[in-house]
């Protein structure tokens, strides 16, 4: 656009990061990962002191590893004002049903809320596989899993080609539930195109169009106060979040 024509604020600001998040390169992701979106307010819910929380779902099953990002697809920092974290998992369909039911209660902002809000990110040509022809597949999946929402949104999240899907459900079952069977739905196109992955940003609300995320479309509102624990400083001196002690910063396919 034309200098000085769309302002500070009708982008990225400068001052949380300036260009994070733009340049990517497009890679393909692993038929085994899995992708959603979390408030950055529950990070340290879902980690869990010393990495206990993430430690005990990881028990459950064989074939799991549970990755928040503390760096962007182009090795920057995550802004520390965006309100959203990505978290990936990577397992087998089996696995995922037996820990989203563990995850799904510390991925909300309250710790006892009403209806559960869950977002799973897809790559854009997999909308078609979670929408169904006339909409059937969508339909069927509310249905089944009782979500009193599920919606894809019309506009992918900023500088991405990734999609958000929302579901709310009153229970912690519907809410797992309806993400197993959106990752099932994808299963067989999502690693067929190479995608540019969504990094967590910041925007002024409605200038990046209708996208689904947690700066557009906040969480279901509730209070919980971050369980006592310790923030990790990595060598540089800079906050990161942590899994298991390890840094999340790959920048590889599985993302």
């Amino acid at each position: 656009w034309t200098p000085g024509t769309k302002g500070e604020s009708s982008g990225i600001n400068a001052e949380y990061g300036g260009n994070y998040g733009y340049g990517q390169k497009k890679r393909r992701i692993n038929d085994n990962v899995y992708r959603f979106l979390v408030p950055a307010a529950v990070v340290k819910v879902i980690i869990g002191k010393g990495g206990q929380n993430i430690k005990a779902v990881k028990s459950m099953v064989r074939d799991c590893k549970i990755s928040i990002y503390a760096q962007g697809s182009n090795n920057a920092d995550v802004p520390k004002m965006a309100p959203d974290r990505v978290m990936s998992i990577q397992s087998s369909f089996e696995s995922l049903k037996v820990i989203l039911p563990h995850l799904v209660p510390n991925m909300q902002l309250g710790a006892e809320p009403e209806e559960y809000d869950v977002r799973i990110l897809i790559p854009a040509h997999t909308r078609m596989s979670v929408n169904g022809k006339h909409g059937s597949t969508l339909v069927r999946i509310k249905t089944e899993s009782n979500s009193s929402y599920f919606s894809i949104f019309p506009d992918p999240l900023p500088n991405s080609d990734e999609y958000i899907v929302k579901i709310i459900n009153p229970t912690i079952e519907g809410a797992a539930k309806a993400l197993v069977d959106i990752a099932k739905a994808i299963s067989s196109t999502k690693g067929c195109q190479s995608v540019a992955f969504y990094d967590p940003q910041i925007w002024t609300p409605g200038t990046k169009g209708d996208n689904g995320s947690f700066t557009d479309n906040p969480p279901l509102p509730g209070e919980r106060p971050p369980p006592p624990g310790e923030e990790e400083t990595s060598e540089s001196g800079t906050k990161e979040e942590r899994v298991d002690g390890e840094v999340k910063q790959e920048m590889n396919e599985a993302r």
